[in-house]
């Protein structure tokens, strides 16, 4: 069940980046809304809001913009009409992206993310034409400070985990898609704090970056689509040896 996730590290610094830009509201409140629209507004019977509200706590959104978000998710407040929309497409050396958008323009969100794309040496594709490389799964960041692995994975094996990653800064647990509500639940009941939940892409297969260039290309790719306002994230098959990924920055 060991493994290593690079990617996982650069989530976790992209997260800080958006906060000090102030998306971060920006983007919880749109999940907000779209899990609304997609579960209905009960928290207790729509595990995607409820995590989404969660998350809202967690960066000490107000109690007031979450009830607009969910107002808006409804119908009972006018504005913006969010859907959620997933673009497949390529960034440099071949790595295959997964980039979910939500948005309330779709010819606007597909020009936004084909320029940068292009301007950063990637390209959009056809619908289907990487899905395959990426499995649904459900996905649960636990932070490692005081948790040893074996620790981890007792709980995760109790809980009915199906697989752990070791990052330098989590334990990434992985559960069936249809879980992960069930398996939060069960790890929360441990003790153990949650970092993140939700339903996730996750690579089946992986592109080695050996090159610097090309790993500075790819990241600074994802960098900018994860800085449009209408991307929620941007999920790549690459992995990129810890010495290049230490070399290379936003």
């Amino acid at each position: 069940m060991a493994g290593h996730s690079h990617w996982a590290q650069i989530k976790h610094k992209k997260a800080k980046i958006d906060a000090q830009r102030g998306k971060v509201f920006t983007k919880i409140i749109r999940e907000i809304t779209v899990a609304v629209r997609e579960g209905g507004p009960n928290p207790e019977t729509n595990p995607r809001l409820r995590t989404a509200i969660e998350n809202a706590r967690k960066v000490n959104m107000p109690s007031d913009t979450i009830e607009r978000a969910i107002k808006k998710g409804t119908g009972e407040l006018g504005g913006e009409n969010y859907e959620e929309v997933l673009y497949e497409g390529y960034a440099p050396g071949g790595v295959a992206l997964m980039i979910i958008a939500q948005t309330d323009n779709r010819n606007r969100t597909t020009s936004e993310i084909r320029h940068v794309l292009s301007k950063h040496g990637g390209n959009l594709g056809s619908s289907g034409c990487v899905s395959f490389l990426f499995d649904r799964v459900g996905l649960i960041e636990i932070p490692k400070e005081g948790l040893t692995e074996d620790e981890v994975y007792e709980k995760a094996i109790e809980a009915g985990v199906e697989d752990v990653e070791v990052g330098e800064l989590t334990y990434t647990l992985y559960t069936a898609p249809e879980e992960l509500y069930r398996v939060k639940e069960a790890i929360e009941s441990m003790g153990l704090r949650i970092e993140r939940a939700e339903i996730a892409y996750k690579p089946n297969s992986l592109v080695y970056v050996q090159d610097g260039e090309t790993a500075r290309k790819i990241l600074k790719l994802i960098d900018a689509l994860e800085d449009l306002d209408d991307v929620k994230e941007v999920i790549a098959n690459f992995d990129i040896p810890k010495e290049l990924m230490e070399q290379a920055s936003f």
